[in-house]
């Protein structure tokens, strides 16, 4: 039911709600100190339960701009390629994970028995932040399921959800307040409240609350959605004691997404109580300055942040207040602008360091992927306002390509995922030295002993890969990224076949259906010449740049713009584009005879056996010649080791020392 109509004054839906005049005045406090001022909440009915058998659209992680423009999961098939391969290693681990040894931790806060063994790294029984992972299992089998329609996905994503259910129905009993989940003590809470030291309560209940949704939405969990509103009728509860300052004072440790789980309830229910209870995350330090587009983010944790800003997006779209969008499109920019690696990632031992120094700032603890997937999460969300602006999607390509498809172990059958992609002279991905200083130099990560964020965050990363090779609008379809996959929309089958990035070109194929739509294919500002088109063998001629586009034919295409071709489709048609590639090098902002190699989207890696140390080695640019086209592979001069290097794609660096950036001569 509709608890907050859209024909009821605002005073008037919060009293309707039973939020009652406290969380009002709580709400008006908030407004005062420093939340966007005007802020009304969008009338929104709450979404109709989904059907399990099918992705429902309108997933509200998605957003309300997503709705109209994302794929549902279930209209996209990865097919044979690496993103695939990844996807599969990344199942076996999610299936792998014994859910009791999971739950563990869950059932002893609840005063209930385990005979299941502990587990260990952020997750062992003393940590503060035990049971996150459960969280990110769930939206990862969610995801999963979505994504393949793997049966056993779904069937453990519910027994999860059956048994934390259990538990917080015995909230009361272990002496916690009506609805509170967690695999720690409500304490913690008490604890953040008299600004005692405590890691991130708020971020735990973030990740439970974005499994649950993910539980309901993408796997059609009915149980996981009234789990989900119960804590966050927590979280209300919680927060709607606390004075603005005293909630400002608690926002100074890390609380994750919560405000974005918050607004994703309110998409899904309708109830303003989770909308007012968001505003109250507004977490004025950080994101006010980002609002007038200062660039306060030297010293702040790349993970703690990123999270707030993403949640802006969701905000804005909810309530229509143009300073939440302000935020986050002028992160956005001064992220993209001035704080981001060659690779797309952000942060030098997990903080923002001063803009545009780059060269200063290498070391293997650079790129924390946990950052990686909410950059790419924010980029998602403001490229759905945005589809035709390349920029985005080259940014996403960049930091996907070579930064989040190259986390994971490729030797490990359960996909195990690094926590930083380092970019000091001899590089080298494997366990976190800071978090684990005795840790196997052979391996990323272990079953069971090493859970880290990033651990975590990888269960999603490499189950969603398919959500945003394509776009859509009313016309047509956006192809956006250059990867194996087969897709329904607009009554057609697509199936996109590709070797990219070794092969720098794409095809197109109808497998079935027919009919008008208008196609369009990213022309990246990589692009070394313009595009060679072929429709069912025939070039297609590119106008020059400034020709009026016309329906039948594709406009100039150029670096950073789009090859658009509308008619109609059918069966057994077929578009190839070829999208020229040249070697170039990128210099580092600080010091710009530092550079590291590009090739397309591609960043470059020189891989040793050996240890090469730790000073920026030289390379000589002019003698970069490629030597193997499948798999990509180049081979160039490196004065100091007086024997050719071998460069390749830094996503393909496994168990060996790697550079990427150079002293160029």
């Amino acid at each position: 039911m509709n608890e907050a109509g859209g024909g009821l004054s605002r005073r008037r839906a919060l009293t309707v709600l039973g939020v009652g005049v406290g969380a009002l005045a709580a709400e008006q406090a908030l407004v005062a100190g420093g939340i966007p001022a005007g802020v009304t909440a969008r009338a929104r009915a709450p979404q109709a339960s989904p059907d399990a058998t099918a992705v429902p659209g309108g997933y509200a992680p998605d957003g309300m701009a997503g709705a109209r423009v994302a794929l549902p999961l279930n209209q996209v098939e990865l097919l044979a390629g690496p993103f695939q391969d990844n996807q599969a290693r990344n199942t076996s681990y999610l299936l792998f994970l014994d859910p009791e040894r999971m739950l563990r931790s869950f059932r002893l806060n609840y005063g209930q028995p385990s005979a299941a063994q502990p587990i260990g790294g952020w997750e062992r029984p003393a940590s503060q932040v035990r049971g996150h992972t459960t969280g990110h299992l769930m939206s990862g089998l969610a995801l999963t399921y979505a994504s393949t329609g793997d049966d056993a996905a779904r069937a453990r994503g519910r027994y999860l959800v059956s048994q934390l259910a259990a538990l917080q129905a015995r909230a009361a009993a272990a002496g916690f307040h009506p609805g509170y989940l967690s695999a720690f003590p409500e304490v913690y809470f008490d604890w953040l409240e008299q600004g005692k030291p405590v890691w991130s309560p708020y971020y735990m209940i973030h990740k439970y609350l974005a499994g649950l949704i993910d539980q309901y939405q993408l796997a059609g969990d009915d149980q996981a959605l009234d789990v989900a509103t119960k804590l966050a009728d927590w979280v209300q509860w919680r927060t709607s004691r606390l004075s603005y300052a005293h909630m400002q004072m608690v926002l100074g440790t890390e609380f994750g997404g919560m405000p974005e789980a918050l607004a994703n309830l309110y998409t899904i229910t309708g109830a303003e109580r989770y909308l007012v209870t968001a505003q109250r995350f507004y977490h004025a330090q950080v994101l006010d300055p980002l609002a007038d587009g200062e660039d306060v983010l030297p010293g702040l944790q790349a993970n703690v942040t990123t999270p707030k800003i993403v949640a802006c997006v969701r905000m804005w779209e909810e309530t229509g207040s143009a300073k939440y969008h302000d935020i986050a499109q002028n992160f956005w920019d001064i992220v993209t602008g001035h704080h981001v690696y060659v690779i797309g990632g952000v942060g030098n031992y997990e903080h923002f360091q001063q803009p545009d120094v780059v060269a200063a700032q290498l070391s293997n603890f650079t790129c924390e992927n946990c950052a990686s997937y909410n950059m790419l999460k924010l980029t998602r969300l403001l490229h759905f306002h945005q589809p035709q602006r390349v920029d985005m999607i080259d940014y996403y390509e960049r930091t996907l390509f070579n930064q989040m498809l190259g986390e994971q172990d490729p030797a490990s059958p359960h996909g195990f995922n690094c926590y930083y992609t380092g970019l000091s002279a001899g590089a080298f991905k494997r366990e976190p030295l800071n978090y684990f200083p005795g840790g196997n130099p052979d391996i990323y990560a272990t079953d069971w002993d090493t859970f880290t964020c990033d651990t975590a965050s990888g269960l999603e990363t490499q189950a969603k890969f398919a959500d945003t090779i394509y776009t859509r609008d009313a016309d047509g379809l956006f192809v956006n990224l250059f990867i194996p996959s087969q897709v329904r929309t607009h009554g057609l089958v697509l199936r996109q076949t590709t070797g990219f990035p070794d092969d720098p070109a794409t095809s197109l194929s109808v497998i079935s259906g027919g009919g008008p739509m208008t196609l369009r294919v990213r022309v990246p500002n990589w692009v070394a010449a313009p595009p060679v088109v072929r429709l069912n063998g025939t070039a297609v001629l590119v106008p020059p740049i400034g020709t009026p586009a016309v329906q039948t034919g594709i406009p100039g295409p150029q670096a950073g713009r789009w090859i658009v071709l509308h008619r109609r489709w059918q069966q057994g048609d077929r578009l190839e584009v070829a999208l020229p590639m040249q070697l170039a090098f990128e210099p580092t902002p600080d010091f710009p005879s530092v550079q590291a190699a590009i090739y397309g989207p591609v960043v470059l890696s020189g891989v040793y056996a050996t240890d090469p140390g730790e000073l920026t080695p030289a390379l000589d640019t002019a003698s970069v010649r490629r030597t193997a086209a499948q798999p990509m592979a180049f081979e160039a001069a490196a004065p100091v080791h007086g024997k050719p290097i071998r460069l390749i794609p830094v996503a393909r660096a496994a168990h060996e020392y790697y550079t990427v950036y150079w002293q160029t001569t």
